[in-house]
């Protein structure tokens, strides 16, 4: 068994149609939380909330198409690259609300508000998309693989 073998059968077909279903399904609410600010507070609040919503589901979508293609490739590294890739998420994520916060278009409290309330919306909605893809996707923990001929009959010599 070759290693592009190995990779190939670890990759799984659907995961890229499961991205884009998590994230049309978490920038939903962003859209919600946009349009509430709009009636609420106005075109500001809505492009606040729309910009918190996009760029935070840019960051969590790159992280996760990341960690799948890292352990489609490498296996044995994928938790390593999982934990360095929500370090990093993290860190983007906090770099980039303050970056965005001091900006003049965001002086107003309103609006770093909606900004944070578009952000929290798609947060909240993609994590409650990846439990329930997780729990819906059947990978199993062992190999039950029926052993090879070779296999039993090495068992039935020892």
């Amino acid at each position: 068994m070759t290693s592009a073998t190995t990779a190939s059968e670890h990759r799984r077909p659907g995961a890229v149609a499961l991205h884009g279903a998590v994230a049309a399904a978490a920038l939903a609410p962003g859209l919600l939380v946009a349009g509430v600010g709009a009636l609420v507070s106005g075109g500001d609040a809505a492009g606040a909330a729309l910009i918190g919503a996009v760029a935070v589901l840019a960051v969590l979508l790159f992280g996760s198409v990341t960690v799948d293609v890292v352990s489609g490739l490498m296996p044995h590294a994928s938790v390593m690259v999982a934990l360095l890739t929500y370090t990093l998420q993290l860190m983007l994520v906090v770099v980039l609300l303050v970056t965005l916060s001091e900006q003049p278009a965001f002086a107003s409290l309103a609006e770093r508000r909606w900004l944070f309330g578009g952000l929290l919306a798609v947060v909240l909605a993609w994590m409650a998309g990846q439990v329930t893809a997780a729990v819906r996707v059947r990978i199993p923990v062992y190999d039950l693989r029926a052993p090879s001929r070779t296999e039993a009959d090495a068992g039935d010599a020892s």
